[in-house]
């Protein structure tokens, strides 16, 4: 029996160990055996960049402010309650989808401290949108791309800090960034980028490695390799700064700031001939303790720094510390979700035995369990990350629109969407921010039902969804005029081609795209290769005043003397069908009830040579009318007038109770309708709104003669004829 327990707490060790093989353990949540306040911290450094200048030690820096959290000056802060990326690792999609579900795991309390610590390059389009670069972060040459190319926004950030800071959380949010102004925004997005930041304060106590517009600087000569500000930031936590005044084993804020600006100013100046100016804020937290020092780990700290010979950066590559624990996991759970990962690991992450597959399996067995919601939130990082991969070929030039590449950008986008569907429940705003991704592999894609037998409709609709997202990106306006091309519309081509380049000028991928739209041959000179755009229902709504056209009968028995016409309000709704019979002619079938009123002066004498006198008739009546004109359009471009001519049929199927004893009419009636329109296309709805004017005449009398009414009796004809202004919209 000794051995049989000696061998299955061996194979459960086994499986626990197998289960950290590939650098990942399920979600751990707030221990909750300590009473009162934890501190957690969010730390990322990136040195080594896949597709912008790499940096020397903003990873080391990373490190080391980690470390220090974890020695006893730093507080003792454990491995769980620390999340750290690195390098390959610290991607958009690792940052907010794994970040903030490791963040709402720890369920932050009031008096809980975060500490959030970014070290890498940060740039910035403007004073709005501010961004700190992630490792597979692509902006291909301009600034503009940030919005699609990867970027940690920091706004959405200041949001997530707001949401802690409410609750009683204290954060510190410091950033060790603007190490070069040779990023896409220059010396303009270090300007904007750190006045950003400091200006739209979330509660947040913030350090900051430089003013605007200053470079923050790293060299091997710092510590064994480090940024200036983060190297000095931590001596003087770690106890250095503790010198400043009556030394009492703590660091207040006032003291670090004050440490910090007497070394980073002098040794940036001395050194480097340049100029760093850290930035605090606020005064408010001066007396706040910081860390408390510990004298053991500062005579270590100080004994180092004398011993420190110059080093090198990228000392670590990307994984995510993961520490390993024992727990009475289910067999079954532990079998799955290293299934789970063994099919990340392979690429594997759709289809049969696929990662999504064992995720789904988890999901139903074993909802919100940790392992699954790491399995989930992981899913959604590989989703992510192949749809961003498909978006940053797009922003190189590389995507040759061949139809393998079509396919392979539609099914990223499919899977995007899933993503979007995971981390939506944790996280609203990062869901929302990939939609435009989404819309725009859609639009680059197969443009058919699941990917096949394209159908460009389909691709500009998604296009302009995007384009509703991210009205000023240059890289969906660039596709708009791609899309525009294929469909030999030149004008459109040229304005969207036109805008991208305005956009982002400095992005060769619109510049090229610019250049095919002006050689492209003129749209009156390739309209027969046009393709015939499909048929659209759409909606109408108009009014005008209709008038009756009555012939007096000459009957004095009758009392009148004659009869005149006089105007009314006409208002009509309805349905409309376009069929497109070629470029220029179509047909446009409507179904409309029509409410009008149509007023008939009699006129009458009371006494011969006597005054005339006028009595109104207001015959009001619902009728449904049948409409079949012939559209011919004069112009093929979006703003295109047109011709409309045809009959109608209109059947009267109520008239009110006081006119039909006086003045009955026929319930049916033809008319002629002939119309002047334009067919403006709204180019970023997918609708095309038509106005047009137009007017109908009776060919039919609607004069009841069969009625022995004094008024119908003067008639020998009745006839309506009117003007009124319709509106059609339809898809496009």
């Amino acid at each position: 029996m000794r051995y049989i327990l000696s061998f299955t707490m061996l194979l459960v060790l086994l499986v626990i160990v197998f289960s950290t093989s590939y650098g990942q353990m399920p979600l751990k949540g707030r221990d909750v055996t300590i009473t009162g306040p934890q501190t957690f911290a969010m730390v990322v450094g990136i040195s080594k960049y896949k597709y912008v200048r790499p940096l020397t030690y903003a990873d080391k820096d990373a490190e080391l402010f980690r470390d220090y959290l974890k020695s006893p000056g730093g507080g003792s802060i454990k491995d769980d309650n620390i999340f750290c990326l690195l390098n390959e690792q610290a991607s958009n999609s690792n940052f907010w989808s794994k970040g903030f579900q490791w963040l709402k795991a720890k369920q932050l309390q009031k008096g809980d401290r975060l500490f959030i610590y970014l070290a890498g390059h940060g740039d910035a389009i403007d004073e709005d949108q501010f961004f700190f670069l992630g490792y597979d972060c692509n902006p291909a040459g301009d600034k503009n791309n940030y919005l699609v190319s990867g970027a940690i926004q920091l706004f959405n950030l200041k949001k997530k800090i707001s949401n802690e800071t409410t609750k009683g959380v204290e954060v510190f949010f410091i950033m060790d960034a603007c190490r070069s102004n040779e990023l896409p925004g220059g010396t303009e997005g270090q300007n904007f980028l750190n006045a950003a930041i400091s200006e739209k304060r979330a509660g947040e106590i913030l350090m900051l490695a430089t003013g605007a517009g200053q470079e923050s600087l790293e060299d091997a000569s710092i510590g064994t390799g480090h940024g200036l500000f983060t190297y000095y930031l931590v001596d003087g936590l770690t106890g250095a700064a503790d010198s400043i005044g009556t030394p009492d084993s703590k660091v207040t804020y006032n003291e670090i700031q004050t440490y910090v600006d007497k070394n980073v100013p002098s040794i940036a100046l001395q050194r480097f001939k340049r100029k760093q100016d850290p930035v605090f804020c606020c005064t408010e937290n001066s007396e706040r303790v910081i860390s408390r020092v510990d004298q053991a780990y500062l005579q270590n700290w100080l004994k180092k720094k004398k011993q420190q010979n110059r080093g090198g950066g990228n000392s670590f590559h990307g994984i995510i510390e993961s520490p390993i624990w024992f727990t009475n996991a289910d067999t079954v759970l532990i079998e799955t979700y290293n299934n789970f990962y063994k099919a990340v690991k392979s690429n594997n992450i759709t289809g049969r035995s696929s990662a999504e597959e064992f995720f789904q399996q988890l999901n139903k067995k074993f909802p919100g369990n940790p392992y699954t919601l790491d399995a989930k939130s992981t899913l959604a990082v590989e989703y992510i990350n192949t749809a961003q991969k498909k978006v940053d070929r797009y922003l190189s030039c590389g995507d040759d629109g061949s139809a393998k590449e079509k396919q392979a950008n539609y099914e990223a986008a499919l899977n995007l969407e899933k993503a979007i569907a995971l981390v939506r429940e944790d996280d609203a705003d990062f869901a929302s921010s990939l939609r435009n991704r989404m819309y725009f592999l859609k639009a680059n894609g197969d443009f058919g039902k699941d990917g096949a037998n394209g159908d460009i409709n389909t691709a500009f609709q998604n296009a302009y969804a995007a384009l509703s997202i991210d009205r000023n990106g240059a890289y969906i306006q660039n596709k708009l005029a791609q899309l525009h091309l294929q469909n030999n519309n030149t004008d459109s081509a040229l304005y969207y081609a036109d805008k991208a380049t305005k956009t982002a000028p400095n992005w060769p991928c619109a510049l090229t795209t610019l250049s095919l739209a002006k050689k492209a041959p003129d749209d009156k000179n390739n309209q027969t290769k046009k393709p015939v755009r499909k048929s659209s229902f759409g909606y109408t709504l108009g009014g005008g005043l209709t008038q009756s056209n009555p012939t007096y009968s000459g009957n004095p028995q009758t009392g009148y003397v004659g009869v005149a016409a006089n105007s009314a309000i006409t208002l009509d709704l309805g349905f409309i069908y376009q069929v497109n019979l070629g470029n220029t002619i179509s047909i446009r079938p409507a179904t409309t009830v029509n409410f009008e009123t149509m007023d008939v002066d009699f006129q009458r004498r009371n006494v011969v040579g006597g005054p005339i006198i006028t009595e109104t008739v207001s015959v009001k009546t619902t009728a449904v009318n049948i409409a079949l004109p012939l559209i011919i359009r004069l112009s093929s471009k979006n703003i295109a007038p047109y011709i409309a001519l045809g009959p109608s049929f209109n059947y009267i199927f109520s008239q009110d109770n006081t006119s039909s004893e006086i003045l009955p009419v026929k319930k049916s009636l033809l008319l002629g309708d002939a119309g002047l329109g334009v067919d403006i296309n709204i180019l970023k709805s997918g609708f095309i709104l038509s106005p047009e004017l137009k007017y109908s005449a009776g060919f039919s009398d609607i004069n009841n003669n069969s009625t022995s009414s004094p008024q119908a009796a003067s008639l020998s004809s009745l006839k309506r004829n009117a003007f009124t202004l319709s509106f059609y919209l339809r898809k496009r």
